[in-house]
């Protein structure tokens, strides 16, 4: 077996228990309890954990998915979240090898998981991971471990506040509520110190595909089960005509055109997600999808499959 592969599995290793401490992080931090008293233990029964039912995956798997004095069931989340840790540190430590670069890219992983689990949990996004994601970001390239100057990162700061405000600004003017929440763009500020603002806007731009690629299904079933056909008539006009973008000028070869055509037509879509959501009691809903995950899952495309982006861009424009 190879020093790399060791190495990797390594890097797995220290993800899963790094991973296991980012779930105590996440729920301790949203019911206000310390992360470091009391030990681990059942969110049921209250009991302690036994240190050989508290190893990351194995223990879930071994237990069967439940609690080994009250037999509740455990969450799901807990060996997701372990396991997402992992991989995510083993495809750093591939893609950047044994350096400074993939232990501040840990952190940043890390903090992009504690992120995820809160916003998908409890729709909220902790400012505290948020600011040290900005720290981190900016600290990344600072010591020269990313591939853009100093200043690139200070801007991707400011296009980040910029960006989101303005967007979740037009959703105020529109429907009289925010398209993103004040989360979002702390989470926007960090992945511009961290990539810069140029990189900061084809994140932006790729989230909004993600988080239309979720919603729309969820919003077009849920039209259709409450019978309202006008909603749902407007989904599929949206989706095709950003398809349609594409075919009805195929000799053009203005890319800033397509993007400009396919973003107005995002647009739209989010003009109906936030009118579906002006009706607070909806945002328990399913169709309801935070966007802090969909952000995060842009920026780990870019940071491990940039140039497989450029090139499928590049085919499609």
């Amino acid at each position: 077996m190879s020093i790399n592969t060791l190495l990797a599995i390594f890097s797995g290793l220290i993800g899963l228990c790094i991973g296991s401490f980012l779930n105590v992080v996440a729920l301790r931090g949203l019911s206000g309890e310390s992360i470091v008293y009391p030990p681990s233990k059942c969110p049921k029964c209250g009991k302690k954990l036994n240190w050989y039912t508290n190893i990351p995956v194995i223990s879930y798997l071994f237990l069967g998915g439940k609690c080994q004095f009250c037999r509740e069931k455990i969450s799901l989340q807990y060996p997701i979240v372990e396991a997402s840790n992992a991989i995510l540190y083993i495809l750093a430590f591939l893609s950047f090898g044994l350096s400074l670069k993939t232990l501040l890219l840990w952190v940043v992983l890390s903090l992009f998981v504690l992120i995820c689990i809160t916003d998908f949990k409890e729709r909220v996004v902790m400012d505290i991971h948020t600011y040290i994601l900005i720290v981190t970001g900016f600290l990344y390239n600072l010591l020269h471990l990313g591939e853009i100057p100093l200043l690139d990162s200070v801007l991707g700061i400011a296009a980040g506040y910029l960006i989101l405000e303005i967007m979740a600004h037009i959703g105020t003017l529109t429907v009289k509520t925010r398209a993103f929440g004040e989360g979002d763009t702390l989470i926007a500020m960090g992945i511009g110190a961290l990539l810069g603002w140029k990189m900061l806007i084809l994140t932006v731009f790729l989230s909004v595909i993600i988080q239309a690629v979720f919603a729309i299904p969820a919003l077009f079933i849920k039209y259709i089960k409450n019978k309202q056909l006008k909603s749902a008539y407007s989904l599929i006009v949206i989706v095709v005509s950003i398809f349609a973008l594409k075919f009805l000028n195929p000799q053009s070869s203005s890319y800033l055109l397509y993007l400009t055509g396919i973003c107005t037509m995002l647009l739209c879509c989010l003009f109906i997600i936030l009118k579906d959501l002006k009706n607070k009691s909806q945002e328990q809903d399913f169709s309801y999808m935070p966007f802090g995950p969909a952000l995060v899952f842009a920026a780990l495309l870019i940071i491990f499959f940039q140039e497989q982006i450029f090139k499928l861009l590049s085919l499609v424009s």
